[in-house]
């Protein structure tokens, strides 16, 4: 998915409008464990996945949780920095090396300024994050580990889960490495 399909996927913006976005974009690279937004401190960008994963995780201590995953064409941004100027609730790491294109905050919204259509896209997306929230919600609090599993693997597909490590998942997914282990062996065997 391209940077344009990434943003109309949310919410139909005009031609006109991505072409002014277009020009605030920038192209940054992080490697492999890099953090890209970090719990805490007060970002100022939305990104764009161009290449690569990242993953949305949440500390406490020594006990992380992740909480969504990011692959190329998904747009992520802390909406606590956005929309009420606090820190991140919440880290952006990178899984793989990941290529992403960011806006700052304040030429996104000098853009909504001149593009209302952004400013509705704005709207769509922030409800597209509950809904993604409340799908991983059912899909985490539902059934045993083995049908939470299964129907992760409906909707992100093997090659996808084949790029995330194993402890990521089973975070994800709220189980055990040891339960992910057995269950992906037990597929493996064709049971």
């Amino acid at each position: 998915m391209d940077l344009v399909e990434s943003f109309r996927a949310i919410y139909p913006i005009s031609d006109t409008t991505v072409e002014y976005l277009k020009t605030y974009l920038e192209h940054r690279k992080y490697s492999k464990g890099e953090r890209i937004i970090a719990q805490g401190e007060r970002s100022k960008y939305i990104y764009v996945v161009k290449d690569g994963m990242v993953r949305c995780m949440y500390e406490d201590g020594d006990t992380e949780a992740t909480i969504l995953f990011g692959v190329a064409g998904n747009i992520f941004v802390s909406l606590a920095s956005i929309v009420y100027g606090q820190p991140s609730q919440t880290s952006f790491e990178a899984i793989t090396d990941v290529e992403v294109y960011c806006i700052s905050f304040d030429d996104f919204w000098a853009v909504c300024d001149e593009c209302p259509d952004l400013m509705r896209w704005q709207t769509h997306y922030q409800l597209y994050q509950m809904y993604t929230l409340e799908k991983r919600s059912t899909l985490t609090s539902i059934g045993d580990a083995y049908t939470r599993y299964q129907q992760y693997i409906k909707m992100r597909g093997n090659s996808t889960i084949a790029q995330i490590p194993l402890k990521y998942i089973s975070q994800y997914l709220n189980i055990s490495q040891e339960t992910l282990s057995r269950i992906r062996n037990r597929i493996a065997r064709g049971e």
